[in-house]
């Protein structure tokens, strides 16, 4: 069985599974598709667009791509990508200025 990613992770709920995309719309190019009940680690997340109601989409840690939130379940606190980019830039240890 594979190990549980680091926090923040999201598990897949849709039985169908989910596709990964290359930006957060259902009109980008699908890269992969993630099974039911598969685990993957989630960088960050963004309003882009509504999926049944739901208008959160996560930026994928360990592969490129986006999953919309309405089939991922998260667990831990997902930062807003934003957020995420500057708290990124900040642990590289830049002391200029």
């Amino acid at each position: 069985m594979a190990s549980t990613p680091r926090q923040p992770y999201g598990t897949v709920v849709s039985e169908s599974g989910v596709n990964v995309r290359e930006f957060p719309s259902t009109d980008s190019s699908m890269v992969a598709r993630l099974p039911y009940r598969s685990t993957v680690g989630l960088r960050c997340k963004v309003r882009a667009q509504v999926i049944d109601g739901n208008h959160i989409w996560y930026l994928l840690r360990d592969q490129p791509g986006w999953v919309t939130a309405r089939y991922v379940d998260n667990t831990g606190n997902v930062r807003i990508c934003g957020d995420a980019a500057a708290d990124e830039a900040a642990s590289d240890g830049d002391t200029a200025g």
